[in-house]
């Protein structure tokens, strides 16, 4: 009786999603940085990284990050010309 080759689940393409899904992720936490800094936030690296980091705990406590975002945030700070 030979071994039996130990089968892992995935393999490439579930790699390229996760890749996938770390750049949209990475995307959404660049849209909440610009978005805040464009508001004037001194806060605005936490809020993107903030909920980056919660897209990657899970999609529900990354759409609730960005909901606390978008309910607290400021109005856009026009420049001053």
């Amino acid at each position: 009786m030979s071994p039996v080759p130990l089968q892992v689940p995935g393999g490439p393409e579930l790699l390229i999603l996760l890749l996938i899904l770390l750049v949209v992720f990475g995307l959404v936490g660049r849209w909440v940085y610009r978005d805040a800094k464009s508001r004037g936030s001194d806060w605005a690296w936490q809020w993107g990284v903030g909920v980056a980091l919660l897209f990657l705990a899970g999609l529900v406590p990354g759409l609730l990050g960005i909901l606390i975002y978008v309910t607290v945030r400021g109005d856009r700070v026009e420049p001053v010309s």
